[in-house]
This record gives C-alpha cells, structure tokens and sequence, in this order.
C-alpha cells in the first residue's frame, strides 16, 4: 500500500496527531515501545505514511521535543505579552508549569533512550544538554533579577533532576518526593534569582 498523499493544511494536521499520539504511547510504554506501528494505528494510518513525514522513530521524538518546546516559549511569550521581561514571580509560575507537567517528554525518555536520539541524530538537532543551557539563556534575558553569575548548566541540570525525579519516582519514597522536589524547586529558585 503506497503512502497516503495530503493537502499542505491536512498534512500538518496529521503531523500534530501523530506528535499527540506518539507522546502519549511514549507516555504508557516508553521510547522503545511506542512503535511505529503502534503510531500509525492510533491515528489510523498505515505504517508507510509515517515515513512520509519522519525519516525515523528518533526523528518523531525529536519533533515531539521540538514540537513541545514551541509551546513552551509560546506560553512563555504569551505570559510575557508587549513587556520586555517579566517579573520573577511570573517565571517561577512559569517554570513550576513546565517543570511539574506531565506533559513533558523528557519525564519519559529514560538515558538510554537519550542516549539512541544522540547516535541517530545529527549534532545540530540539539539533544545534548548545551541546548537546553542556551534556550534557557536566551528566556532569562527576559526576566527580571536573574542573578548576573547564574550558571545555565546548573540551572538546567537542577530542572533535569527534577525531571529525573519524577520519571523514576518508583524508585523514591513516593510519600516524600513533592517535598523533595519542592526542596529541589526552592534551590533553584535561590540560585537563578537575586
């Protein structure tokens, strides 16, 4: 059976269920579990046409990666509205969103599963941890009393084990990990912030 042809508007709407899907099987089964074919049944297409938008698997969860972190700045930049920066309450509402959703991939990939998105991709698609170092630069250009001698790596790798955290809480005391994390929170918080 020969892909499916779409109209530019429909492709793209394929495109953005199938993200949806994908991040939800990754969800419930993890990266190397969420197959292909288990993609293209959940929005009813055959195996063949999701490679006519993705080149791979490690492709698609890149695009659910890049897909989510638009709607992380858009949210950002809706928040930030006309302003040039935001207050510091505002980014800690903020980054409280993005880092206690459940709706971030990172919460699911395990480091193996990171680690087969940086064999398979190229250096430019951004995987490594320099990347999420410069996005978070360029978003605390707009916010207000952001310490002068933050380190971004740090302040990444804090949000990263929080992440971390809530991905592998069957491994802590599940009873004390909202403390915990808060814990973690209110560290960052101390070292982002004047």
């Amino acid at each position: 059976m020969s892909p499916k042809i779409f109209a530019l508007q429909e492709r793209e709407e394929v495109r953005i269920k199938m993200l949806d899907e994908g991040f939800k099987l990754i969800k419930e089964h993890g990266m190397t579990h969420a197959s292909v074919d288990k993609i293209t049944k959940a929005v009813g297409l055959g195996k063949s046409t999701f490679y006519n938008f993705f080149p791979s698997k490690e492709m698609f969860v890149y695009e659910i990666i890049k897909y989510q972190r638009d709607q992380a700045k858009q949210l950002f930049m809706d928040i930030l509205g006309e302003r040039e920066k935001m207050s510091s309450d505002e980014a800690k509402d903020f980054l409280k969103q993005i880092i206690f959703s459940n709706n971030s991939i990172y919460q699911y990939l395990t480091s193996e599963d990171e680690a087969k998105l940086k064999a398979a991709l190229p250096p430019e698609y951004g995987i490594d941890p320099s990347a999420e170092a410069i996005t978070m630069h360029k978003l605390f250009t707009h916010i207000e009393g952001v310490r002068e001698d933050m380190d971004f790596k740090v302040a990444a790798n804090l949000i990263k084990i929080m992440a971390i955290a809530m991905f592998n809480q069957d491994s802590l005391h599940t009873e004390s990990l909202d403390k915990a994390l808060n814990l973690i929170y209110e560290c960052l918080f101390s070292y982002i912030f004047k």
